[in-house]
């Protein structure tokens, strides 16, 4: 009879042990599941509260991401510094005047403002033999859009004596602000031209060489080889008209914001 019982007793133990043991990972299974979900609500709303500019900035490189944070944080907007030709007019119709609205109207006015700094006659020789370089160092750009007087040099500089100055004004750049990013992009695209784009190809592969950002707004315009790109530009080609400008910002203001899809 004891033995009945010792045996009895043994087999309930064993049954309350393994169902204890069930009931304890089904507790801790619950828990986990529920610290899962917590996690997960927890992400969403980081992301939910991630500020808008973020959003809009996603695109943009690091360094860039990391000034706007900055001047989120500070206060202080950021400066742009547009530096080049006629192309780069300080008139309201061009292409700086058209970035500086679209920026705003995406960023804030507390988030970049833009100075033009335009040599209308210029070429990458006059920029260096005048000194132009410490002008623009004095502002201390955040940003430097620079078009190195693609067009102006074409014909006047020779490419080799244009892609050695280029090199020395950035690095002139680099040396005096070192902090400040470089965005290097051409004058505007002409009508027809046989040796000019073969310069621009030149450029934008030399300037990729020094690991600087190279702009091309010319996928943004016409084939070189349609009129329709003559009613873009001013009578003589020297610059772009209103609606050149306007494809020049429009361009531009993609790369630095990034729209909703």
């Amino acid at each position: 009879m004891s033995k009945v019982i010792t045996m009895c007793v043994i087999i309930l133990t064993v049954c309350a042990l393994v169902l204890g043991n069930h009931h304890w990972k089904q507790k801790i299974s619950s828990a986990q599941e529920k610290q899962e979900d917590s996690n997960t609500e927890e992400t969403a709303a980081v992301k939910d509260e991630q500020p808008e500019w973020m959003a809009k900035a996603a695109n943009l490189p690091a360094p860039i991401k990391e000034k706007m944070k900055l001047a989120k944080e500070n206060g202080k907007p950021l400066k742009i510094v547009a530096v080049g030709s006629e192309s780069t007019s300080v008139q309201s119709t061009g292409w700086p005047a058209l970035l500086q609205t679209y920026l705003q109207e995406a960023y804030g006015e507390k988030m970049f403002t833009l100075q033009v700094l335009s040599y209308p006659e210029g070429t990458t020789r006059t920029f260096i033999n005048e000194h132009h370089g410490e002008e623009v160092n004095k502002l201390q750009p955040d940003i430097l859009l620079f078009e190195p007087f693609s067009l102006n040099d074409n014909g006047n500089v020779g490419l080799e004596n244009t892609l050695k100055n280029v090199d020395e004004i950035i690095a002139g750049f680099k040396e005096k602000n070192p902090q400040a990013v470089i965005l290097v992009q051409p004058s505007h695209p002409i009508f027809n031209a046989t040796f000019y784009p073969k310069e621009v190809d030149a450029l934008k592969v030399f300037v990729e060489g020094k690991e600087v950002t190279y702009l091309n707004h010319w996928e943004a315009w016409p084939d070189r080889k349609d009129e329709k790109i003559k009613s873009l530009l001013i009578e003589d080609q020297a610059a772009p008209n209103a609606e050149g400008n306007k494809i020049w910002a429009d361009y531009l203001t993609k790369y630095f914001v990034k729209t909703a899809e």
